[in-house]
């Protein structure tokens, strides 16, 4: 008779262990039965794309825009970002054969707002793509004409566009006279305030770091008051001015507030009217700007004008007219009125000046006409007859004393003409006897 032999709980415990030990060692062999045949990161087929399934020649099918689209540029400013696109497969793989050298065309508008491609100096470039299908266009520079554009770029894959504004911001559209537009000065005298313009762009900022030209053009017309000297209250010959060091152009670049300012002008020594300018210059940074490379930007800037007097200085001589020696019958008129001419020390006539001319206060003499306003005869006013009459000299610097009556005492006398601290001028007169 035989005995099954009893289990015990040690015997348990390692068969159980023995099993669990057989199927790890069954999925450990499982685990690298399936390496062997698909290793992790790996594609079937073994292609070059990066995408499943890629073959191991994708060439490209379709064209799509890469960067510099949208974008803004200052007037006459390149576009920061280049236009650039690829050529691409549209089952995702990487294009790796048949893209080197294929033909993308860029073309912007031919008119308005638009830009030029600096390879070709137009709208349109035509660049080839490399082996990656990579394409992008030379640098673009807006033209002077704000507005928003595309630009298309086109190849036997199909187009794609970007959307480009060129703005006025920044860009000088216009000059504005800060200092006064008319001023004068003593000739051979500084100018109380140099010559002053802001630059704004077409929405009224200010625009910095722009040259602004200020040119002082001397007068070449005749004088208005025929030969001799000449006179400040008209355009007269050689009136001019000069910035210092004897310069009659000066430039100066626009500050953060868009003001540029010249440098203070001194009159020469002819009295007269004459012209000076503010024109738009090239930009005075070293860096590229809207408004110093757009094609005709200084050129479509109106110069800021300014109207400049050079002024006579104080009277300093009177010289006579022909009627410096005459005679006439006791109790009758003198034929010629009495006039002088009234220059400064340089030769200058000087208009305005108050000049006296005055007959012997005793013996013989004579009495100037002069009328006298009068309430009570309407506005027509009464006849004075005195012995001192006070003209001040018209735009040629030339006085007319009113006419002169000989008085009823024969002989004769000598009328004085006298301005300020200028020399007298003499009149030698004779009262003839009936």
């Amino acid at each position: 008779m035989s005995v099954s032999p009893k289990r015990t709980p040690a015997l348990a415990l390692f068969a159980a262990v023995g099993v669990l030990g057989a199927v790890g060692a069954l999925g450990l062999a499982g685990g690298a039965l399936a390496g062997a045949t698909s290793a992790p990161g790996a594609e079937p087929g073994g292609g070059g794309g990066s995408g499943a399934n890629c073959p191991t020649s994708t060439p490209p099918n379709t064209m799509m825009l890469v960067a510099g689209s949208p974008q803004t540029a200052t007037l006459g400013s390149a576009y920061a970002t280049g236009l650039q696109v690829a050529l691409a497969n549209s089952d995702g793989c990487t294009v790796t054969s048949g893209a080197a050298g294929v033909p993308v065309t860029f073309t912007a508008p031919s008119g308005g707002a638009s830009g030029v491609f600096s390879a070709s100096a137009s709208n349109a470039v035509t660049v080839g793509a490399d082996s990656s299908g990579m394409a992008q266009a030379p640098t673009f520079t807006a033209n002077g004409i704000a507005g928003s554009y595309t630009v298309t770029a086109s190849s036997q894959y199909g187009s794609v566009t970007f959307a480009l504004t060129n703005t006025a911001a920044g860009t000088p559209a216009r000059l504005v006279a800060v200092s006064p537009s008319r001023q004068s000065a003593t000739v051979a005298g500084r100018y109380r305030r140099p010559l002053a313009v802001r630059v704004n762009d077409g929405d009224g900022n200010p625009v910095a770091g722009v040259s602004v030209t200020f040119t002082l053009t001397a007068s070449t017309a005749a004088s208005p008051c025929g030969s001799g000297s000449d006179s400040s209250s008209g355009t007269g010959s050689g009136a001019g001015a000069s910035f210092a060091g004897g310069a009659t152009e000066a430039s100066a670049t626009s500050n953060a507030a868009g003001m540029a300012t010249s440098p203070a002008l001194t009159a020469n020594d002819q009295a007269g009217t004459f012209a000076a300018s503010a024109t738009l210059g090239s930009s005075g940074s070293s860096e590229p700007r809207a408004n110093a490379s757009s094609a005709g930007a200084s050129g479509s800037v109106a110069p800021t004008l300014f109207t400049l007097t050079n002024r006579a200085g104080a009277p300093a001589k009177l010289t006579p007219g022909v009627g410096e020696t005459q005679s006439t019958r006791t109790g009758s008129r003198f034929p010629i009125g009495l006039a002088v001419t009234v220059t400064d020390v340089r030769g200058n006539r000087v208009p305005g000046a108050l000049v006296s001319f005055a007959a012997p206060a005793a013996g013989p003499s004579g009495r100037f006409t002069t009328q006298v306003a009068s309430a009570s005869h309407r506005g027509h006013g009464r006849t004075r007859r005195t012995r001192v009459a006070r003209v001040r000299t018209n735009a040629c610097g030339v006085a007319v004393a009113p006419a002169l009556t000989a008085d009823a005492e024969p002989g004769g006398y000598v009328v004085q003409a006298g301005a300020g601290h200028a020399r007298a001028a003499a009149f030698a007169l004779v009262n003839e006897a009936p």
